[in-house]
């Protein structure tokens, strides 16, 4: 009986699985009892474990305030000025862009001018001398030979190329200009210049156009009209057709043509001589700005 009753017990013995460590009866093994959010939580602790930094930062002194608040003082500052720097620069290269084209400017304005007091010394000279020719002509006006003397009529105005400066004045670019001595020569450049167009336009243009041309035309008759167009005047062939012709002028006529003529001449010279004293006053300040703006640009 008693070997029977081993004999399951040994066959138990052998079924059961070998392990290192023996078993004790009445406990179960702490592997198989194991739960596996346990494990899992006990995963999760085995890793690393990442701290979040201290933000709580230590109160600076006044001194490390002060040196950061110098240092971005500083840095805005060294920008400012040399955004400044940077713009004088441009500026000035600028300024001698518009010099140089100023020059230019004046060199036409001083060939135009060049061109009107020369045009216009002649006229001076040939109509002072008509005119005083009538103090002795006595009763009689050969009209032809006058017509013929006097030649052909015209007016030489003058025109201000003044581009370059009023480009400067709406730019805001004369500003720049820190030579005092250019700025005024500037000015009194412009005046001038500005002053001599208006003799051309507004007082002596508007004189020959209104009065002195229509008064010739009204006391000359047809052949002598000829002789007042340099168109005519040029052509050799069509005005030796011309010099057959006679017109004699007498009594009163003659005092009536050289009351209008007369009259109209010199008013005429009147207007020219005030005209040139004005083209003169501009080349002279034409002059004296383009040797300051050379010096410059040199």
């Amino acid at each position: 009986m008693n070997e029977e009753e081993n004999i399951p017990e040994k066959q138990q013995t052998e079924n059961s699985p070998q392990t290192d460590d023996p078993l004790v009866p009445g406990e179960i093994h702490a592997e198989s009892k194991k739960d596996p959010a346990t494990t899992e939580i006990a995963q999760t602790e085995n890793m690393e474990v990442h701290h979040h930094p201290d933000i709580h930062h230590k109160k600076k002194k006044w001194k490390e305030y002060f040196l950061e608040f110098a240092m971005i003082f500083l840095a805005v500052t060294m920008g400012f000025f040399a955004e400044q720097i940077r713009e004088h620069h441009a500026e000035k290269q600028r300024l001698n862009n518009y010099f140089a084209s100023m020059v230019l400017d004046i060199q036409s304005n001083i060939t135009a001018l060049d061109s009107a007091i020369s045009e216009n010394s002649k006229m001076v000279s040939k109509y002072d001398t008509i005119v005083k020719s009538f103090l002795n002509s006595g009763d009689t006006i050969n009209r032809t030979a006058f017509a013929r003397h006097m030649g052909a009529i015209w007016y030489r105005g003058f025109i201000n190329r003044n581009e370059t400066f009023e480009q400067m004045k709406s730019s805001g670019s004369l500003r720049y200009i820190d030579d005092f001595k250019i700025l005024t020569a500037i000015m009194q450049y412009v005046r001038a210049t500005n002053f001599a167009e208006f003799r051309t336009e507004r007082f002596e243009l508007k004189y020959y156009t209104d009065y002195f041309l229509p008064t010739i035309y009204k006391n000359y008759d047809l052949p002598c009209k000829f002789f007042l167009d340099s168109a005519y005047t040029n052509n050799r062939k069509f005005i030796s057709t011309l010099n057959n012709h006679i017109d004699i002028l007498k009594g009163r006529d003659a005092e009536n043509f050289k009351q209008d003529v007369g009259g109209a001449l010199m008013l005429r010279l009147e207007r020219l001589r005030v005209s040139l004293a004005a083209y003169k006053i501009a080349k002279y300040h034409c002059n004296s700005l383009k040797q300051l703006l050379d010096e410059y640009l040199q």
